[in-house]
């Protein structure tokens, strides 16, 4: 959810009411229930909406539930400047027509008048997820899981990531994401300045000087040739996926950060993600590979070299730190205090750690 604000879930179930009678005006007649908010944060909202279309029904058996997802901006300030919500639903049906586990959409409504904000609507997947709020490898259902089962959703997790990348970028259309309008070559260049100018703006003029360094040190050693390009979910991580009980994902999740360049973008981005968290749980799941595993597991699966990986990490570390900046400081006009930014702060430590290294 956004800093400022929490969302009216009354006026919203009262919205998508008048919504759906609106855009389906000759269904039966129906109910809404309470609108359910599975969290909140910082990003964008996730809002579930039961629709009852059994309204005057005489039995039972005639009862038609649907189950739904709406998908909002944040209701005040969020971790990003925009929230193109119709290019996360393009996206998602890319993936969707690659034979993939991504969810596509019932309707993307870009009229703020219904719900106080655009939204994207989706039916609802069954599927568990992995809390990345909580440490994950220590506790829950995954981390109780045995290593065989373990195993299978880290290899089902990588058969995906290669499934996005494999998708024809010149067949996709992707004309309307980050990355794709740029010149052969210089998409890291761009992609290097879209996160510089994302920094001064998240940082308000004050980040910490290794995010500084940091950008000096990728601009210095951008990877030449540079890779080819691919389609990039953007928020490669456990937490944006649903898993089945027989641990086969179920749906892929969240494509705000979705962009176009090297697949390495994405690799890196979980590499450096997943080893914070194995180093503030202290220790991976017993079957989960290591990372030269790891990454030799997805090498064979695109079939490619894997080049320049530590400049990947370096620019992941960058990204990852900035989006925690604007989180600070999201905080502090809360009165949150926010020294932990630079006080013993795993990512930065991180990005201190590579670019001496």
């Amino acid at each position: 959810m956004g800093i400022s604000e929490a969302r009216d879930l009354e006026a919203v179930r009262a919205g998508f009411t008048r919504w759906l009678r609106a855009a389906r005006p000759d269904a039966p007649d129906f109910s809404v229930a309470p609108v359910g908010q599975p969290a909140t944060g910082l990003s964008s909202e996730t809002l579930l909406i039961d629709v009852d279309w059994s309204a005057g029904r005489s039995s039972e058996q005639d009862e038609i539930r649907e189950s739904l997802v709406a998908r909002l901006p944040p209701a005040g300030d969020g971790l990003f400047p925009d929230y193109d919500l119709a290019a996360q639903g393009r996206v998602q049906e890319i993936v969707a027509a690659a034979g993939l586990p991504a969810v596509v959409p019932l309707a993307v409504e870009l009229d703020p008048g219904w719900l106080g904000a655009p939204f994207l609507l989706m039916p609802r997947v069954a599927g568990r997820v992995v809390r990345n709020d909580k440490p994950f490898l220590r506790t829950g259902w995954l981390a109780e899981s045995d290593a065989a089962d373990q195993s299978r959703l880290h290899e089902g997790f990588l058969d995906l990531l290669a499934g996005i990348h494999r998708i024809d970028v010149d067949a996709a259309e992707l004309g309307f994401l980050p990355g794709a309008s740029a010149r052969p070559g210089a998409t890291l260049a761009g992609e290097l300045e879209r996160w510089r100018r994302y920094l001064a703006w998240a940082a308000e003029g004050d980040a910490p000087a290794v995010f500084g360094d940091a950008l000096r040190w990728c601009g210095d050693r951008l990877p030449d040739p540079e890779p080819p390009a691919s389609l990039l979910w953007g928020d490669v991580q456990l937490g944006n996926i649903l898993v089945g009980e027989d641990m086969t994902i179920t749906a892929v999740l969240d494509f705000e950060m979705a962009s176009v360049g090297p697949c390495e973008l994405d690799l890196a981005w979980h590499l450096v993600l997943h080893q914070m968290t194995v180093d503030r749980c202290g220790g991976d799941l017993p079957g989960f590979p290591d990372r030269t595993a790891t990454i030799e597991a997805y090498r064979s699966r695109l079939d490619r070299d894997l080049r320049d990986l530590k400049w990947f990490e370096v620019f992941a570390a960058l990204r990852s730190g900035a989006i925690m900046v604007r989180a600070a400081r999201l905080l502090a006009r809360l009165g949150i205090d926010d020294s932990w930014l630079t006080a013993g702060n795993p990512t930065v430590t991180l990005l201190a750690d590579l670019i001496a290294g």
